[in-house]
């Protein structure tokens, strides 16, 4: 688990436990959710 855990947050990750790491794991799904349900209908994007 910790060479997965350097590759995606660094070197500073030596103090991480299994309950951070599912706290953070937690934290990062309610956040995707609340960027998936975002409605974009109402604003114009320019993309290339």
């Amino acid at each position: 688990m910790q060479p997965a855990l350097e590759s995606l947050l660094g070197k500073q990750t030596n103090g991480l436990s299994t309950n951070s790491v599912s706290q953070l794991k937690q934290q990062w799904e309610e956040e995707y959710d609340q960027w998936r349900k975002f409605d974009l209908s109402t604003r114009r994007y320019a993309y290339i």
